[in-house]
Parts: C-alpha cells; structure tokens; sequence
C-alpha cells in the first residue's frame, strides 16, 4: 500500500516537474488533491479532443487570416498551442484584457472546438502581461456583452467576439 501511495506521488512530482516553473506548485497541489479525493492520474477527465497533426483550423482561412498571420500570434507544436505575441499594442489596461480574452478563446477553439474562456486562465495571462487589474477585471468583461457570454466560471467567445478576434490577431502579426 505504501509503495503505491509512493509510486503516485512521484508521478505527481514528474508531472510537476513539467510545468512551466511558475505554476509546478498549482499543478502539484491540484494532482495531489485529486489523489486524495481518489481520482487517478491515468483517469484524469479530458476536456475535448486536443489538435494533433498539422493546424487547419477553419477559423484562420473564415476570416482570411493567413499562417504567416496566424504563426506570429500563435504558436502550434503538433498538440497544442500558445499564445505568443509579446506586445498587445494597446496601453490602457482594459483593452488588454479584452484583448488576452478573444486570443485567449480563439486558442480553446484551436484546441478543444469551443472558443471558451476560463476566468483563472484570463486571470493568469493578465498576470503574464502585467494587465491584471483585480478591482476592475470582472466590469471589464461584463462591458464587452457582445464579445463575451458568462459560462460557469468564465465566458464563451461569441461569433462578433470571434470576428473581432480576427482583426486582433491580423493586427498584433504585422
């Protein structure tokens, strides 16, 4: 018994030990919590079906955004992608967030075929590009109705949403 205990633990540990240095502590602290509630790692849920192969995704050639376009905004390595634009060429803080929100919904469209958005991980990009504003973030999506419809604990890109998306990523590429 305790052999297997440890055994998961370690597991836990490697698989840590895989995420970015900044979140290997959540990682870890979620895993375990799992463990503890009696959920195994092999059994872990899967949100939707990852992107594996080559990107063709019908949302870059519906709004003409061509792979030069698309590849300076997002990165693709055969099973997921990220975002990796460096400047969001806006200043006011507001207008960031909203616009990690639409990047960020297009990258869950990219992977899983839902342009969702979860609240925690809006929280973490706003974070990483210095635009978190924590005493005006929810206002600042609940002024973009047109964007962002609430679900659960975090918002769906709507089809305006998704178009002006588009203009974004065609903007931030050049």
């Amino acid at each position: 018994m305790l052999e297997k205990i440890r055994d998961c633990l370690n597991e836990v540990i490697d698989i840590a030990n895989e995420c970015p240095e900044k979140y290997q502590v959540k990682c870890f602290e979620i895993l375990l919590n799992s463990l503890v509630k009696g959920e195994t790692l092999a059994g872990a849920p899967v949100i939707g079906p990852k992107v594996t192969g080559k990107l063709k995704p019908e949302f870059f050639s519906r709004y003409s955004i061509s792979e030069d376009e698309w590849t300076r905004v997002f990165h693709f390595d055969g099973t997921s992608c990220s975002i990796i634009v460096s400047d969001l060429i806006e200043k006011a803080v507001s207008k960031k967030q909203v616009r990690l929100g639409l990047l960020l919904g297009i990258k869950s469209l990219l992977e899983i075929g839902q342009a969702t958005i979860s609240k925690e991980s809006l929280i973490d990009m706003c974070e990483q590009y210095a635009t978190y504003d924590s005493s005006n973030f929810a206002t600042h999506m609940k002024k973009q109705k047109n964007l962002f419809l609430p679900k659960g604990d975090g918002w769906l890109l709507t089809m305006p949403g998704q178009e002006k998306a588009a203009e974004v990523i065609k903007e931030l590429a050049q």
